[in-house]
């Protein structure tokens, strides 16, 4: 492949800049080409070798090994340096393009601007890469960093500053665009921008600079430029990030070795699960598992932020959630499933009092009940509502279309398993149904839902849009209802009817477009990891229940960048950190949404690891099954056991998430090695979640 090398580039923390050609050809040969310059700034003595490796047609292999050893007669004046590396790509620069940084830039097609410099800290990414795809020529480009940072300490800076020095082999990763022209660009130590949410919301960029302050430095870099053809956009970035994952995996990024297994894991969490539940009035009964872990039962959760309200609020202690972060029916069947006798009893209780108070004769449902207030409450455009993370602002009130389908799927699968177990909750059945018939009242003629839905039905209007990209979450429900009415002999295509419909939909608007967005409630609709994975169930949900592999077909484009979303590698953790004091490794975690990326992580991709391990088995994508693995055991780290009480209240506590980088650091948000949390969902994912890709993985052994 072709493209040019630019000179030696740096600059000084205190400002000074320079472009430096290499003084000195070393080797000279048909595949092998090594440059180097040696020189002098603020003390120390610069040697440089730059090396160019063709291996193939399609893929160069660049090095760059920087020595700094200071000057006999040095004194250290505060100063820091930065280098930075592009590689301009042989491009005309006309079309359309799209650009990938995994876990946080998936970018639609768009046209090559003036000046854009986009880069990202590589600790924020799932993967050390760096892709480009021109959508005419079909051809992808990638740059990938074969040997990962593993050391980084504590930035030298002072609230506000966003240039410091910081001692760090982390680099940042991206691509340039100027003067209609591409560059892959690398910075060392990293340059993010053209804007970062490390330190505040505003976005404003963070540069490192490494220190001079006498000690030698000895550092090597290594990346592989690739060019390929690739039919679509989603193959750009997944052929990359399979072959880096199996050449880490070969080295010495393995997953975490854990002290217990996964059953055992379940089990912790289960007898956590247990201490949250409590009965009140009005023969309620509900489970309270929003807490901070290190301060036990009943405590506040602790402090994050999202783009709506900052945890902690006492909010927390006294209301009940039915889905999205806090799945009431789907826990309290786990204890059912797991303790029968009693539970099974209080299963009920659950259930009834939830269908009871937050079910309406519409078939619109609340998912929040106040205990304080004793009655349900919006999810959205009550100001007087609760501080939950999700509790947007807004003129129109009603609920999510997620929280509304994980509820009632959550029912179904009770009345499932009670009626297995000789119980009979026809009510239950009939609220499902009920839920069921709104949906098909409110589906639009093209197959799609809105994201939120005011209690009358009509479409509600959260920061500034209605927002149909939340279409594909009744899916699972959709079909496993129809799956559950074929087998009383009831009729149910009409519900088929409206999967397909919706099915269609989202490969119209989603798999085709190869763009996921909208899964999350607690930030406004963007790109995120659940979007894709909730796609990649739901097709696959909808080619089991139809037998059209066209389903499955999408399914796998689904699940080829549902997998970007987690880590192949084990980030460097801060020393004196939590995190660091624990060994925790990035590796099987993943990132959240476009604004952190990787930067913050959380373990609910476990929950369609059991269609991904699916998926796998029945397309030979192996790679799938591998990566389901990962994530099912990395997920389990700063899990309390009894082994290590993590410093938390009790047995099968984990946190809610994990700073792998800063961000928003100067507002009071997460540092890299915090933890914070925990909200209920942890038991759903880590139980329910983990649970039935194990039974699934027994199965095919």
């Amino acid at each position: 492949m072709k493209f040019q090398k630019e000179a030696i580039q740096y600059q000084l923390l205190s400002g000074k800049t320079a472009d430096l050609p290499h003084q000195r050809l070393i080797i000279n040969q048909e595949k092998e080409r090594m440059e180097e310059i040696v020189f002098q700034e603020a003390g120390y003595t610069f040697h440089i070798r730059d090396g160019i490796t063709v291996i193939n047609r399609q893929e160069t292999l660049v090095t760059r090994h920087i020595i700094g050893k200071r000057s006999h007669d040095f004194q250290p004046q505060g100063d820091g340096i930065q280098f930075s590396y592009k590689i301009a790509l042989d491009l005309d620069g006309k079309g359309l393009y799209r650009f990938c940084l995994p876990s946080i830039h998936y970018t639609a097609a768009e046209r090559l601007s003036d000046d854009k410099l986009v880069t990202f800290m590589e600790d924020r990414l799932t993967a050390n890469i760096a892709a480009i795809y021109h959508v005419e020529e079909k051809k992808a480009y990638s740059l990938t960093k074969r040997i990962p940072a593993v050391m980084t300490t504590n930035p030298q800076r002072m609230r506000g500053e966003s240039s410091f020095l910081h001692k760090t082999d982390l680099c940042s990763m991206g691509y340039e665009q100027k003067n209609n022209q591409l560059k892959f660009v690398m910075f060392w130590p990293y340059y993010e921008g053209d804007k970062s949410v490390a330190i505040d919301s505003k976005g404003t960029p963070v540069s490192a600079f490494y220190p001079l302050d006498g000690d030698e430095i000895d550092i090597t870099f290594e990346y592989l430029v690739e060019q390929r053809e690739s039919d679509n956009f989603t193959e750009s970035i997944y052929q990359p990030f399979q072959k880096l994952s199996e050449f880490l995996d070969a080295g010495n990024h393995r997953i975490v070795s854990l002290p217990f297994s996964p059953e055992e894991s379940i089990e912790y969490r289960l007898n956590s699960l247990e201490q949250c539940y409590r009965e009140f009035e009005d023969e309620g009964a509900g489970l309270f598992f929003h807490f901070d872990p290190r301060k036990g039962y009943g405590s506040l959760p602790s402090g994050f932020g999202t783009s709506f309200n900052t945890i902690p609020h006492d909010s927390y202690v006294h209301i009940l959630e039915y889905g999205f972060t806090g799945r009431q029916v789907n826990a309290v069947l786990l204890l059912a499933q797991s303790r029968r006798g009693l539970w099974m009893e209080r299963g009920v209780k659950v259930i009834n009092f939830f269908l009871k108070h937050c079910m309406t004769k519409t078939g619109w449902l609340y998912t929040l009940y106040d205990l304080n207030t004793k009655a349900p409450f919006y999810s959205f455009g009550d100001p007087q509502a609760p501080k939950l993370h999700y509790i947007s602002r807004t003129c129109d009130k009603g609920n999510y279309l997620r929280t509304m389908v994980e509820a009632m799927n959550d029912v179904l699968e009770a009345y499932q398993w009670y009626r297995a177990n000789g119980e009979l909750h026809e009510e239950w059945l009939k609220h499902v149904m009920s839920f069921a018939d709104f949906l098909l009242a409110k589906q639009n003629g093209d197959g799609s839902w809105y994201r939120a839905y005011q209690p009358d039905g009509t479409a509600a209007v959260i920061a500034g849009e209605e927002g149909l990209t939340a279409t594909v979450l009744p899916l699972i429900f959709m079909c496993n209802l129809c799956r559950e009415l074929e087998i009383q002999g009831r009729k149910f295509q009409h519900y088929k009817k409206a999967a397909i419909s919706c099915g269609l939909y989202t490969i119209s608007n989603s798999t085709m477009l190869e763009h996921y967005q909208g899964g999350t409630l607690d930030n406004p609709n963007i790109v995120d990891k659940e979007a894709a994975q909730y796609t990649m169930a739901g097709l696959y949900h909808l080619y089991r229940l139809t037998d059209d592999t066209r389903y499955l077909h999408e399914a796998v484009k689904a699940a080829k960048l549902f997998v970007t979303w987690n880590y192949i590698w084990n980030a460097p953790t801060q020393h004196e950190t939590y995190l660091h004091g624990k060994g925790f490794r990035t590796k099987g975690f993943g990132g959240i949404n476009s604004i952190w990326g990787g930067g913050v992580v959380d373990i609910y991709s476990l929950f369609h690891i059991k269609e991904l391990y699916q998926i796998g088995i029945e397309t030979k994508q192996d790679f799938f099954c591998r990566m389901a693995e990962w994530i099912g055991i990395g997920t389990e780290q700063i899990l309390s056991c009894p082994m290590d009480s993590m410093t938390f209240a009790d047995i099968g506590m984990q946190p809610e998430g994990f700073g792998i980088c800063n961000q928003g650091i100067d507002e009071g948000m997460i540092a890299k090695g915090d933890i914070w949390g925990t909200l209920g969902w942890v038991y759903s994912a880590g139980i329910y979640g983990l649970g039935r890709y194990l039974e699934e993985k027994n199965k095919k052994n």
